[in-house]
């Protein structure tokens, strides 16, 4: 018995004499480029990386545009149910537990403190692509986080949401002006971004010729990386919306085949739009049926694309009807008034109820 409370208080005081590193969580960074976890402290950030400190070795620079997520030691449970609720679409829920996160955290650093401002903002814009009543504030969110942190990874990433919403508006100036920052951005995926949140301004002011030509010249312009491939499948989606604009929906629809059997299937946005699109030119040719098939892939797959899936559920309570299916229309119809309620696409229905 005095052997083993013996080696009891051994333990305990070994276990005291720990590092505290070694003893909690630390920060965990994935990244994109290979999806490998690296371990540290975040001792350095600035809008286009972040250090971690090691307990040994050399500290790990990681590029912002290479991150994928960030663990946070500081966080505690409800940043990451946060992350997690984000990530499924349910966005009230997202936003009240980075609410109480940012409440529960203690003695947070500027960057988990950025990083809550910026989770905040980045939810608002989502949830603001599928409410015009959520746009200004959505937008006052991230210019806040802008201003309040400008050195922080999540820096470009806001910017080109902020883009989109003001395009969302209309706002073409402010777009615009926008987009200039994110053309600063050192990496070339982002300047490619850039150049098709210009392209799609051309689009809404119904310049689609230019718009066009920005298109195939982004396409033919982007590089190998994964990032950059990503940006070009974008690309290829404004190409296929010009032409659509332009009532060409065969040639739209040959080169949305290629974006949805190639493209990136872990980005759901790009998915999502290229289905929407799909619907919007077999509509053109009078392919009923098949537009409420590539609308109901949005519903099925990619209901987080928040804009995206209200616009699915509108026209699928149209379509639905047209091929009789009345209780699939009225099923879709009942879905888009209870998720998204002050939708544009909800205030459509109105007309067809």
């Amino acid at each position: 018995m005095k052997t083993f409370f013996r080696d009891v208080c051994f333990v305990a005081a070994t276990i005291v004499a720990l590092p505290l590193n070694s003893l909690f969580a630390i920060d965990i960074i994935t990244k994109k480029s290979d999806g490998k976890r690296v371990n540290g402290n975040i001792s350095a950030m600035s809008k286009t990386e972040l250090t971690l400190k090691k307990n040994q070795g050399e500290p790990e620079v990681v590029s912002a545009n290479d991150i994928a997520a960030i663990e946070w030691e500081g966080g505690g449970g409800e940043l990451k149910l946060g992350y997690s609720d984000e990530n499924g679409g349910r966005y009230d829920s997202a936003t009240q537990r980075l609410l109480k996160a940012k409440a529960d955290a203690k003695s947070p650093s500027d960057y988990l403190r950025g990083e809550f401002d910026y989770i905040i903002a980045r939810i608002a814009a989502r949830q603001a692509l599928a409410d015009p009543e959520k746009r200004q504030q959505a937008i006052q969110k991230l210019i806040a986080a802008q201003k309040g942190y400008p050195d922080h990874v999540r820096f470009y990433e806001s910017v080109l949401l902020l883009s989109q919403i003001q395009l969302a508006e209309k706002d073409f100036a402010g777009a615009r002006s926008t987009l200039e920052k994110l053309s600063q951005a050192p990496w070339n995926d982002l300047k490619l971004a850039s150049r098709i949140a210009e392209s799609r301004v051309l689009v809404a002011e119904g310049k689609i010729d230019e718009a066009i030509a920005g298109f195939e010249a982004i396409v033919a312009s982007a590089g190998e990386t994964p990032a950059d491939i990503s940006r070009k499948f974008e690309a290829m989606l404004g190409h296929a919306r010009g032409l659509i604009a332009q009532t060409k929906f065969d040639q739209a629809l040959k080169i949305l085949d290629v974006v949805t059997e190639k493209g990136p299937a872990e980005d759901s946005a790009v998915q999502a739009e290229a289905y929407i699109l799909q619907g919007q030119a077999l509509q053109g040719l009078g392919r009923t049926k098949e537009a409420a098939l590539a609308y109901l892939h949005v519903d099925i797959l990619f209901p987080k694309e928040a804009g995206f899936h209200a616009e699915a559920l509108y026209q699928m309570s149209n379509l639905w009807k047209l091929v009789q299916h009345p209780d699939r229309s009225a099923d879709a119809a009942g879905k888009l008034v209870q998720i998204y309620p002050n939708s544009e696409w909800r205030k459509k229905l109105v007309g067809t109820e």
